[in-house]
């Protein structure tokens, strides 16, 4: 019974980081301002200390609502802080 236990734990702990990443997509963006940039689609992204200059510049959005580790990395593999896209 014990070995039963600790499988199912230890298959939960395996499985909880598959679902708990935030999706990663491409975007193109644009700098509108300090730490705001807009993507091709019309969607803005909020940002904390992003200095990175972005015209029409593919980036990687990995981005889940509610969580703390949401990030852009840009083609200079700078990678910036997302606080939220709307």
């Amino acid at each position: 019974m014990k070995t039963i236990s600790a499988m199912i734990a230890f298959g939960i702990i395996v499985t909880i980081p598959a679902w708990a990443h935030a999706e990663a997509r491409i975007v193109t963006l644009k700098k509108v301002e300090k730490d705001l940039y807009q993507t091709n689609d019309g969607a803005f992204i909020e940002t904390s200390g992003c200095y990175v200059e972005a015209n029409e510049e593919p980036a990687v959005l990995n981005y889940e609502k509610y969580a703390c580790n949401n990030t852009i990395r840009f083609g200079t593999k700078k990678t910036c802080e997302v606080v939220s896209v709307f």
